[in-house]
């Protein structure tokens, strides 16, 4: 029985089976009146695949074709006229597409994708209340020194000892003796990849935070100082620098939307003066 399968599906994939009336090439397989033709397997079999492997993707596809025209040939006749006529709804689908495809078209020649960082912030300004953490964030500043470092005494005392961290001096002295250092001290991070990274042992970040303005993680050959220079915490105001890419989606969303609805009003009004429409 597999035998005689597998030459089925050899002689319909790979001989002349027989024409269709209306030239639409071989027929490999059908159901009642509905057919399956070779020119449909062209993207199922095809060159670079081996012998074994086109005759098994043939055989998998033609088989799913059949019973899916048998259930569907099961279900037209066991539902009312009614319930299969999807005119209405093809159209009402059609609509939706032409309608998407020219907003789609019409937002590409037109919008304005330019969005300026004042235009950002302005935005955040009048919107600030909008944008609410949901994870604490820490500016750092940190120096890997050699244990047997010198001047890890100095390190420590700008990194520790002053409300302002001293950049400059800082990264000066670290190009000299540090085997790292980050002195952008402007940029968020999220703080628990600052945890990840140091290997920090923290039970309550806010906790921490308000208790560990500077620490150090010690090591076999070197150890990090790192002096935390600004944080916020869950439910804070979050901070425009990390919203920046929200906002610009924001304000073309706007711009879009913007866009749009004067398309429809000038349509409308077009309309309105044409005596395009009646409403009975």
């Amino acid at each position: 029985m597999r035998f005689l399968w597998v030459s089925l599906i050899i002689s319909m994939v790979f001989s002349a089976c027989q024409k269709n009336t209306e030239d639409k090439g071989e027929v490999v397989a059908s159901v009642y009146e509905k057919k399956l033709y070779k020119a449909d397997l062209e993207n199922i079999v095809y060159d670079g695949i081996n012998y074994n492997d086109s005759v098994m993707r043939a055989k998998v596809y033609i088989d799913k074709w059949v019973r899916n025209q048998l259930l569907v040939r099961q279900a037209e006749n066991n539902l009312e006229p009614s319930q299969i006529d999807f005119s209405k709804r093809l159209e009402e689908y059609r609509n939706s597409l032409v309608i998407n495809e020219y907003e789609t078209e019409l937002i590409r020649q037109n919008l304005d994708t330019e969005v300026t960082e004042d235009e950002i912030y302005e935005y955040y300004e009048s919107n600030s209340g909008e944008f609410r953490l949901n994870r604490d964030i820490v500016k750092v500043a940190a120096v890997t020194l050699p244990n047997d470092c010198k001047k890890k005494w100095l390190f420590v005392k700008l990194l520790r000892d002053y409300d302002t961290i001293m950049v400059d001096s800082i990264s000066s002295l670290s190009d000299q003796y540090a085997e790292t250092y980050n002195m952008d001290v402007d940029k968020w991070h999220n703080f628990d990849d600052i945890i990840d990274i140091y290997g920090l042992e923290v039970n309550d970040n806010k906790s921490f935070l308000n208790e560990n303005r500077y620490f150090t993680v010690r090591g076999k050959e070197n150890t990090t100082y790192v002096r935390i220079c600004d944080y916020k915490v869950i439910g804070d105001e979050s901070p425009c620098e990390i919203e920046m890419d929200r906002i610009k989606y924001i304000i073309l969303s706007n711009r879009k939307k913007n866009l749009l609805e004067k398309l429809y009003d000038d349509l409308y009004s077009k309309a309105v003066r044409d005596k395009a429409f009646e409403v009975y």
